[in-house]
């Protein structure tokens, strides 16, 4: 009995879900299909991620000396690879790391390396992992590269240079943050910004946090946020937000101001933060929000601050 009400169960749900869809699908189109998403999603990544990278490195060149840790480099961005990445740049494999792009008059170009480049060995040892890729300033290091099915080695000598990692999440949220391993920036964010000089506007943001040593206090202030709002039993987050987000704000309000003079010194037109914070305002309006509980301040107030500053470095 209990077989036999299962199976005019499943006859019934069926009977009932079937809907009019139209033309069928086939499989081998939908995979087809798929697979030239795919395709084009890694070729929009790594667009969108040469395009921060240019801008970061641009805007670290013009920090004040010791405003940022310095590090050995090439002037290149490697990745890890991946299929798709293997096949974006025809590559072999998926092993190893690709060189992403090179920047102009950088010791990597002067070297004759190229974006799609594929680095296997570096000082003899393999290259599994981008973190592999690590040089020591006035030394020279061999790297073993393929290029169109050829390996080829190539002696780099790289010199200390500002650095910050810069990173790009495959996430449509539009964010961008400063952390301990380097700043983030996601998909949403970099097709967000209309040009460079709005990107400018957010990495300059996110460096400022970095140059004014935010981040490990941002870390030490919460944890004494939430120290004493445990002491509120149930009312603790509510407690946390109101002992933490004056001090978020304050900090913020620093990053936009050092951040859009990093921009200037870099070249960019900052008033074009104008109308990126205007859009902020409008297309999501939670931003617009005063309320004291907020970690940023409003879009409106930030949308002051940069016509300010730009009458300050005019």
């Amino acid at each position: 009995v209990k077989i036999v009400t299962s199976l005019l169960a499943v006859i019934f749900l069926l009977t009932i879900g079937c809907a009019h869809t139209g033309p069928a699908i086939p499989r081998a189109e939908l995979e087809k299909l798929e697979d030239e998403i795919e395709k084009e999603a890694t070729e929009v990544y790594v667009h969108d991620w040469r395009r921060i990278w240019k801008v970061g490195i641009k805007i670290l060149d013009t920090l004040p000396d010791g405003s940022v840790k310095k590090r050995a480099d090439i002037g290149a961005l490697v990745g890890n690879n991946s299929e798709e990445i293997a096949e974006l740049f025809h590559l072999p494999s998926d092993k190893g790391c690709v060189v992403i792009e090179v920047a102009h008059n950088s010791i990597a170009k002067d070297a004759g390396i190229k974006s799609g480049d594929l680095i296997k060995l570096m000082n003899g040892n393999e290259v599994d992992d981008r973190r592999d890729v690590v040089f020591e300033a006035g030394k020279t290091n061999t790297l073993v590269l393929e290029r169109d099915g050829l390996e080829f080695p190539c002696n780099v000598k790289p010199k200390e240079a500002p650095y910050v990692r810069i990173n790009l999440e495959q996430t449509g949220n539009i964010n961008a943050y400063a952390g301990f391993t380097g700043i983030q920036f996601t998909l949403g964010m970099v097709h967000f910004v209309e040009n460079d000089n709005e990107l400018a506007v957010i990495m300059g943001h996110e460096l400022a946090h970095i140059t004014s040593g935010h981040i490990p206090e941002n870390v030490s202030v919460a944890v004494l946020c939430g120290i004493f709002s445990g002491i509120t039993g149930p009312f603790a987050p509510l407690a946390f937000k109101s002992l933490y987000a004056p001090y978020s704000r304050e900090k913020e309000r620093e990053a936009d101001y050092f951040g859009l003079l990093y921009a200037h010194r870099s070249g960019y037109d900052i008033e074009k933060g104008i109308e990126l914070w205007k859009r902020f305002a409008l297309e999501i309006p939670k931003s617009r929000s005063k309320s004291f509980l907020r970690s940023h301040p409003a879009s409106t107030e930030r949308i002051i601050r940069v016509k300010k500053v730009v009458e300050l470095v005019k």
